[in-house]
């Protein structure tokens, strides 16, 4: 699977304790590696309150968030952040 950083999540990761980070990098290689996102193996969840169309969904890192769109074949990871911040500041308002 194709896997797309947006700046905004390179920024928040950098802010993350490094054992996020350590488990983000895992997790970012199943992803890559994965032909789905339903066959990677991580704990994701699809988003509420969304627009029709919108596809936005989050990935479980312990205590933290990684807020994803799911184009298949493409992920874009957009964010990570706390889990309590999460369901606050994602999905995107365009």
């Amino acid at each position: 699977m194709e896997v797309i950083f947006k700046r905004s999540f390179i920024k928040a990761l950098k802010a993350t304790p490094k054992p996020v980070q350590q488990a983000t990098a895992v997790i970012i290689d199943k992803l890559q590696s994965a032909s789905s996102l339903e066959k990677s193996g991580v704990d994701y969840k699809k988003m509420e309150g969304q627009k029709k169309g919108e596809n936005y969904h989050r990935i479980r890192v312990g205590d933290w968030r990684i807020g994803i769109e799911y184009i298949s074949p493409k992920v874009i990871i957009i964010t990570i952040l706390s889990r309590g911040d999460i369901y606050k500041k994602f999905p995107p308002e365009n």
